[in-house]
């Protein structure tokens, strides 16, 4: 399908009308980013704004379905905050995906923290150890036993059965 943009008259030839055809992918593609729109986004703001833009929402509308003040939400796109735990699982349902990084024991435990929507200490003793323990882990300081470890993905699993 090709979308129309139509000049009135040229500046040069004022007699002379025409229509120029574009792809409306094209289009639509080339609106989306003079709105905000990053191909790569690196930041969580970068991935809501890309999926709201996509969905045609204003910041109001996302507000509401993730049950929050618009201008909170605002701060999220901007990258000036991040949302508490408990919005998380809200945050990661509008999306459709984890946007962050998931290639270490660290980044593995804070995902699941937030799918859950879990604080540390709910989440530690959901998986049977003390909570400093499991802030070792997010921080990179020290790596679960196979058990844990087990135990952690057990807990992920889940929520994307209960989801799919």
């Amino acid at each position: 399908m090709m979308g129309v943009t139509r000049n009135r008259c040229h500046r040069v030839l004022p007699f002379c009308y025409f229509d120029l055809r574009v792809p409306a992918e094209a289009l639509n593609a080339f609106i989306l980013r003079k709105k905000g729109m990053t191909e790569q986004p690196k930041t969580l703001g970068e991935h809501l704004r890309n999926r709201r833009l996509v969905l045609g929402l204003r910041q109001e509308d996302v507000a509401e379905r993730l049950g929050t003040m618009r201008e909170v939400y605002e701060r999220w796109e901007r990258d000036e905050r991040e949302p508490v735990v408990s919005v998380w699982p809200l945050v990661l349902a509008f999306l459709g995906y984890y946007p962050g990084p998931q290639e270490s024991f660290a980044d593995m435990t804070l995902m699941a923290r937030r799918t859950l929507g879990l604080e540390q200490k709910k989440l530690a003793e959901q998986v049977g150890v003390i909570h400093q323990r499991l802030r070792r882990w997010e921080h990179g300081a020290e790596t679960p036993s196979p058990p844990e470890l087990a135990r952690l993905k057990g807990l992920l699993a889940e929520p994307m059965r209960a989801a799919g």
